[in-house]
């Protein structure tokens, strides 16, 4: 009997103590944020995107081919003209970096109002670091000639973290 107490003590307690936790824990614990997947600059104004921050701007797809991967793939996400209009860059040219610090200046000239995009999805899915993602700067190759030049194929940042402003 003493055992069957014990137990039932031991429980409600834990249960007590659990609820506690709860209450008292932050919202963030809670809800665990999206990790931050880019990061866009201006002169005046940092900005942070998940990846569902991403998702949530108009979306534009595409299939094409790359230089970088076998057959034809299927990418969408926000134009990248769409990401760099929430911090006020609009008509400028930008620095892209890569995780590994790879950096290229993309020329105002080349943004335009859905060419090219920041890829968040290859064929409907999620990519990983191993597939050049989770973020890509991604033109339509097979659209025109106008995509198939060395200078657009150096602006194609996979692994892409972040945005700057530069002066054109």
């Amino acid at each position: 009997m003493m055992d069957t107490l014990s137990r039932t003590i031991n429980r409600s307690y834990s249960t007590l103590l659990a609820s506690i936790i709860l209450c008292c824990a932050p919202v963030s614990i809670l809800h665990a944020e999206q990790p931050t997947l880019l990061r866009v600059k201006n002169d005046h104004k940092v900005m942070a995107f998940s990846r569902s921050d991403l998702e949530q701007l108009p979306q534009n797809s595409f299939k094409t081919t790359t230089i970088w991967t076998d057959g034809v793939i299927s990418f969408s996400g926000p134009s990248l003209k769409n990401v760099l209009a929430t911090v006020g860059l609009d008509g400028q040219a930008v620095e892209a970096v890569a995780v590994n610090d790879y950096k290229v200046v993309i020329s105002a000239e080349l943004i335009g109002d859905r060419f090219p995009i920041v890829a968040t999805r290859r064929n409907g899915e999620t990519f990983s670091r191993r597939e050049k993602g989770p973020l890509w700067i991604v033109f339509p190759f097979d659209r025109s000639e106008e995509f198939q030049r060395e200078l657009v194929f150096s602006s194609s940042v996979w692994q892409l973290t972040e945005l700057h402003a530069v002066e054109d």
